[in-house]
């Protein structure tokens, strides 16, 4: 009988010290999973994360951003964590022997937007500094848009172009200076945005003969610095906030 009672015994304070620290557990603050922001707040942008195909007279480049261990990042998620709207490209010739002229009818100077507001005369565009459209505008081409299925995907933003100019000679050169640039603000009224600076790349087209164009990649990986002072005033103009800071060192690396 005396061993059943102490069992019994045993038994009781057991369940009464279970249930203490039941109720400890249900009164402790609980650790709050990390936020998307905190998830990416270590993200940052490698050269790796940029391919680039040149055939002919077409240069194509992906963007395509990896974590730590390899795998793909939503484009998407990633913006939204970064405080982005969304990525894009701006582009911007810095050298152009011949030149052309906008909508307007008007001869642009170096260094330009490409394309510049509203378009050219041949191709329409919306009125912001990017290269793919943001607004939906009138004769602008769907294909242009940077949410078409073909520029973005869920892991994948495309730059794509394919210039020519008859007019240039052997040893003339168009020269580009492209961004690949995370969207901050953009004011639908006032046709205006804020962007920044992620990775920047030079690349050139030339007519080595008659009726053959060639684009060819000059730079991959160019520091702000690196950039004319006129090309950043006309950059800063369109919206760029430009730190000084390389741009591959801007972000941070994903955890």
């Amino acid at each position: 009988m005396k061993f059943a009672r102490l069992l019994l015994n045993v038994l009781i304070i057991s369940i009464l010290l279970s249930a203490v620290r039941y109720e400890a557990s249900v009164r402790k603050p609980q650790q709050s999973l990390p936020s998307r922001r905190q998830k990416f707040q270590k993200f940052e942008i490698y050269p790796r994360d940029l391919t680039y195909q040149l055939v002919g007279s077409q240069i194509v480049v992906r963007f395509q951003p990896k974590d730590n261990r390899g795998k793909n990042v939503s484009l998407d998620n990633l913006a939204i964590a970064l405080e982005y709207e969304h990525f894009n490209w701006t582009n911007y010739v810095v050298k152009d022997p011949h030149g052309i002229t906008n909508r307007a009818g008007q001869i642009l100077s170096t260094p330009y937007n490409d394309p510049p507001k509203g378009g050219y005369m041949y191709d329409s565009a919306d009125r912001l500094p990017f290269y793919w459209d943001v607004e939906q505008c009138m004769k602008c081409k769907s294909r242009h848009h940077w949410r078409n299925h073909h520029n973005l995907k869920q892991f994948e933003l495309l730059f794509e172009d394919s210039p020519a100019d008859y007019r240039l000679q052997p040893g003339e050169t168009i020269e580009f200076v492209t961004n690949l640039v995370g969207v901050k603000e953009h004011d639908r009224h006032n046709q205006t945005a804020r962007w920044e600076i992620l990775h920047t790349f030079r690349w050139q087209l030339t007519n080595p003969r008659p009726n053959i164009s060639r684009v060819s990649l000059l730079e991959a990986d160019i520091a702000i610095e690196q950039l004319s002072s006129e090309l950043r005033r006309v950059m800063q103009l369109d919206g760029a906030e430009l730190t000084g800071d390389r741009q591959l060192q801007s972000s941070c690396k994903l955890l």
